[in-house]
């Protein structure tokens, strides 16, 4: 091998090395750009797919919850173990303190501010139903029997003796002030759990009753449960108020804004007539045979960039954008998710008077 003298390692000199023009690193850089806009785009909008995705799994979460809450009640309204729905009950519905003459069914409403709202929050013992409830939203009030029930161990000797029954848990399973209902398929007696101090573990106390009942009388816990929809008092991360669906005063389900009924009045002439709370006569009560429930659901969280434009239909009512020239109901341009759920329960123990 000839050896020239020089340093085959040696590196190159400048003037012989290559590298990027001032054009090339610019198109990079510009490419580079494009490719980083990309990505943030893509991740922008995931990130907004991913807030919208998951604000309207909580209004359809919402919206089922509070109906299924509110069927359940409807679908048994009136339900008095095996005794005639439609008897006359001692005392007349009234031992709750929920109720007064105007409630005085397992059935009534009322719209919030209509004709017979007066005589509503006269009659009903809840101090925010008539505080923060939304005007032109509705009320609904539903009374029932339920389980578990105890049985009558033996024969009630007098109206006023004590109730006997085969359960050990009797006493703590009906406790001093609850409201309970006794029936032997032919009488029924609605009436308020006394002082179980002294009394076994079997026995009930109580005020005296209409009348007697033989062993093998059931008594049954009795319900009445108000629904409507109110104003929480709080406010989301712009200021607008947060609604939410009301039961006995307890706040239930948030995010509900309106709640809306019809009730199906089947008549003598066995047509149905679908009628407001205010259009209901006070006789037409036990005639209602399915009741349709709306609710209006809303998200807290603001997902919409520009301003809803729909008319939302629940029963009885539309509810339109602020600002609509004659609307019935409106909801104010606050960028939030909406949607309506509705559902019409037939009532199982409603007969024919």
């Amino acid at each position: 091998m000839k050896f020239d003298g020089r340093d085959p390692y040696a590196l190159k000199s400048p003037a012989s090395q290559g590298g990027l023009s001032l054009i090339e690193l610019m198109i990079a850089l510009l490419l580079s750009s494009f490719i980083t806009l990309g990505i943030l785009t893509m991740y922008l909008d995931s990130t907004e797919t991913s807030q919208v995705s998951r604000s309207l799994a909580r209004v359809q979460e919402a919206g089922r919850i509070s109906l299924d809450l509110i069927a359940r009640d409807v679908r048994m309204a009136g339900f008095a173990g095996c005794a005639d729905p439609l008897q006359d009950l001692s005392p007349a519905f009234d031992a709750s303190t929920l109720d007064a003459v105007f409630f005085g069914s397992s059935l009534r409403g009322a719209r919030v501010g209509g004709d017979n709202w007066d005589d509503a929050v006269g009659n009903v013992d809840v101090a925010a139903l008539e505080d923060n409830a939304v005007v032109d939203s509705d009320v609904l009030q539903l009374r029932r029997a339920s389980g578990p029930f105890v049985t009558l161990d033996s024969d009630m000797t007098s109206s006023g003796s004590t109730i006997d029954t085969d359960s050990d848990q009797a006493g703590a399973n009906f406790p001093i002030g609850e409201i309970a209902l006794i029936t032997n398929c032919v009488n029924a007696d609605v009436f308020t759990v006394g002082d179980p101090s002294g009394f076994a573990v079997n026995e009930i106390n109580h005020d005296a009753l209409a009348g007697t009942y033989p062993e093998g009388s059931r008594v049954f816990h009795f319900n009445t449960s108000v629904y409507w929809v109110g104003d929480t008092g709080r406010t989301d991360q712009r200021g607008n108020a947060v609604f939410a669906l009301y039961q006995n005063g307890l706040e239930v389900v948030t995010g509900i804004e309106r709640l809306q009924t019809l009730y199906g009045v089947r008549a003598n002439d066995s047509f149905l007539r679908f009628l407001t709370g205010d259009e209901v006569a006070a006789n037409e009560w036990n005639q209602v045979d399915v009741v349709q429930v709306g609710v209006l659901v809303s998200d807290e969280q603001r997902v919409m960039k520009i301003a809803d434009a729909k008319s939302y239909t629940l029963p009885g009512i539309t509810v339109q954008p602020a600002g609509t020239a004659g609307a019935d109901a409106t909801y104010p341009a606050d960028g939030r998710l909406r949607t309506t759920f509705a559902m019409t329960v037939k009532l199982r123990n409603q007969i024919d008077d």
